[in-house]
């Protein structure tokens, strides 16, 4: 393709993918599933421009490393997305590390990141936003690709259910650990089909996910107004140290749910309100899957983490 294109998300720990497409040692390795080619890929603008050569690994100023799925874009769009998380925690991490697993949604406007509309919805450890090494429920959205507007949590804009018992932001007091027992989060993000606000809801454990609040409709000047054009989801972590920080369980995937973490019943959801597979031609991005990996989506599931073997 000629001159490196590929471009990696920064400005914030709550950034995620950002990918055009590249050759050449500095470029990050996109692992395809089925017969998707490099030259399909659709340019994206998340949430900054910083070259990879910005990316300079263990020991460097910061460090960004992503193992995520992408559903490509739809012209037909997508209204919502459905998964179960293992929910992880108890990591002793500095001021400068962050890990998270992350579902996005977000419009697709080719090279114009001013007007890109960003929700993203997952559990995150990221002690220097929240003051304390807990795990929260961590939520993000922008209107301009955060270049001047973006907010947390339930800090603004939000509505929050009256009476629910999970907010954005909020602690989830019990997460697995590696070879113990599970403890899984399921978020739902759906399009609200009379009021068109983005609807989001929490279960823990299997429970059936609950109404936490809402992203009001008029939060979006476009794209995320009407629908998703892109979905994306996995875990993602952020180094500003001389060590890494822990993905998912802290454990390379081997298709072992002992000890790797997982993302689950993963659902996209139509303009009618119905859940549906994620479609075949999706495909994968790990910055370095000798780090962290995501394995190949099966049956609504995959794998994912790192770097421990």
């Amino acid at each position: 393709m000629g001159n490196l294109l590929l471009l990696l998300a920064a400005v914030l720990p709550w950034t995620t993918l950002l990918l055009a497409a590249g050759r050449g040692t500095t470029a990050a390795r996109v692992k395809l599933q089925n017969s998707i080619k490099e030259t399909s890929f659709p340019p994206q603008r998340f949430l900054g421009q910083i070259s990879p050569l910005d990316n300079n690994g263990p020991g460097g100023s910061t460090t960004r490393y992503y193992a995520q799925h992408l559903t490509g874009k739809s012209d037909e769009g997508f209204y919502g997305i459905i998964a179960t998380m293992d929910v992880y925690g108890g990591f002793n991490l500095t001021t400068e590390q962050v890990t998270q697993c992350t579902v996005l949604l977000h419009n697709e406007v080719g090279s114009e990141v001013t007007s890109l509309n960003v929700i993203q919805i997952g559990w995150e450890v990221a002690p220097e936003t929240y003051g304390d090494s807990r795990t929260h429920l961590g939520s993000l959205w922008t209107t301009d690709g955060y270049t001047k507007t973006s907010c947390r949590n339930a800090d603004c804009a939000f509505v929050p259910e009256k009476g629910a018992h999970m907010t954005l932001g909020g602690v989830i007091e019990t997460v697995s650990q590696p070879n113990g027992p599970k403890q899984t989060i399921t978020i739902k993000v759906i399009k609200d089909h009379i009021t068109g606000d983005w609807m989001v809801y929490y279960g823990f454990n299997g429970d059936n996910p609950a109404l936490i609040g809402r992203f009001p409709k008029a939060i979006f000047t476009g794209g995320l107004a009407n629908r998703a054009r892109e979905i994306q989801f996995g875990g993602y972590v952020y180094n500003n140290a001389t060590t890494l920080a822990p993905m998912g369980s802290g454990y390379l995937p081997k298709d072992d749910a002992v000890t790797s973490a997982t993302m689950s019943n993963i659902q996209l959801i139509d303009q009618n309100g119905h859940p549906y597979p994620v479609p075949k031609d999706s495909y994968s991005y790990m910055t370095d899957p000798n780090i962290y990996d995501a394995n190949p989506i099966v049956n609504g599931r995959f794998f994912y983490g790192g770097p421990k073997q």
